[in-house]
């Protein structure tokens, strides 16, 4: 198997592959490499990132301006070794075949009826408030959405969701698809459901405190007070 030797060589991978690639690289790296990159490897590079991640690459490569071509060189080089161990472990098919890009319709029928009927069925539940889904659905929505980003890269599911659909997953969704660290992702999301469980309670203990106020015939200018000061 011939290794990838040349950073420019990035425009001849596939739209899955560089989405696995960017899945990978470090941005401030990518930032860099870009600075002295290629028409073909830039567009191919922007092009199959989210809008938000590819308006923050563009404003910092932007911002960086011109570098020595050393330092760039560098980092190009590095990587360059990123991408041969994604070659190494079959992530990466290295020299690309000759095939041809299939066309949109071609790629429909590829995909099959059958799917395409699960995917539209997944894009609807995904704009229920997340309190209006079961267990069941959840599972059900996940699978799906799993089974996009295995077919049609994770890039994909950026049409899944739009800002109708429920925050909590919207948010999940934009930030895996961003390439955001699986750490990071996983402490906002946690940090996300403390706060919207810790609010769910406090509704909970208003409506106690509320009914027992009332019962206690407390004068209601009291029970506003009561309420209003709970936290």
């Amino acid at each position: 198997m011939s290794a990838f030797a040349s950073f420019n060589d990035l425009a001849r991978l596939t739209d899955r592959e560089i989405q696995i690639f960017l899945r990978e690289v470090d941005q401030k790296d990518l930032v860099v490499a870009l600075t002295n990159a290629s028409t073909a490897v830039t567009q191919k590079c922007l092009g199959n990132m989210s809008e938000r991640v590819r308006t923050f690459i563009q404003e910092e490569v932007d911002f960086l301006g011109a570098l020595p071509s050393s330092d760039v060189e560098e980092v190009q080089g590095r990587i360059v070794q990123q991408v041969n161990q994604l070659v190494d472990r079959g992530q990466i098919s290295w020299p690309p075949g000759e095939k041809k890009a299939p066309t949109p319709k071609a790629k429909s029928k590829k995909l099959g009826k059958t799917y395409l009927a699960q995917k539209r069925q997944a894009k609807q539940t995904a704009q229920k408030p997340l309190d209006q889904l079961s267990l069941n659905d959840l599972t059900a929505l996940f699978t799906q959405f799993a089974e996009i980003a295995r077919r049609e890269g994770i890039l994909a599911l950026e049409e899944m969701v739009s800002d109708k659909s429920d925050h909590y997953i919207l948010s999940g969704i934009r930030l895996a698809v961003d390439g955001t660290e699986p750490d990071l992702i996983m402490d906002i999301l946690e940090t996300w459901m403390e706060s919207l469980l810790h609010e769910q309670k406090r509704k909970y203990q208003k409506v106690i405190e509320a009914i027992m106020a009332i019962q206690s015939g407390d004068n209601p200018r009291i029970v506003e007070h009561k309420l209003s000061v709970m936290y």
